[in-house]
């Protein structure tokens, strides 16, 4: 199967999916396998930009503003992704969340709406009066880790012909 064919099957087997149409068990099968293999190979090029000595991603991440609603006992932010990706996001906040709490994220990604999970922070910056602050999803569950992975995708898709080297790699 050539470039063009690969692409083209795999963007109808996810839209036909988001959209919740029904699939095939096989096509289901080849989808699922062409994703992983776009996402692991993607996070493998983006590792390449990543100085020596420090820590690179488990997953690919894309520059995406979701709303999104942190919560904590006493504590709330309702703000904008800055990144998204399937281990967790990054915002910008006013006021950096509590530590050592309990934290859940309600991201409300552009497809099927609403999905909640609990996160952890990773990593905290000031930058300027505001405080960029890394979560990691805290094992998410099925749903919400195809939910982010789908609109992962979505952005991939709508930027693949900027990734020749990932398409390269992947064989076409």
């Amino acid at each position: 199967m050539d470039r063009t064919e690969w692409l083209n099957r795999l963007e109808a087997l996810h839209v036909s999916l988001r959209e919740r149409h029904p699939v095939s068990e096989e096509a289901l099968a080849w989808y699922r396998e062409a994703r992983a293999s776009l996402l692991d190979t993607a996070v493998e090029i983006q590792a390449r930009a990543v100085p020596a000595g420090h820590q690179t991603r488990r997953s690919v991440r894309v520059s995406r503003p979701v709303q999104v609603l942190l919560e904590a006992s006493a504590w709330s932010a309702p703000t904008l992704t800055l990144d998204l990706g399937a281990g967790g996001f990054a915002a910008l906040l006013e006021v950096p969340p509590p530590f050592n709490e309990p934290i859940l994220a309600t991201l409300l990604l552009p497809v099927r709406g609403a999905v909640a999970t609990p996160v952890t922070v990773v990593g905290t910056a000031a930058v300027g009066p505001l405080f960029r602050v890394a979560f990691r999803f805290e094992e998410p569950s099925d749903e919400v880790r195809d939910r982010v992975q789908t609109a992962l995708l979505d952005d991939i898709l709508e930027q693949l012909v900027f990734w020749d080297d990932v398409l390269g790699r992947i064989g076409l």
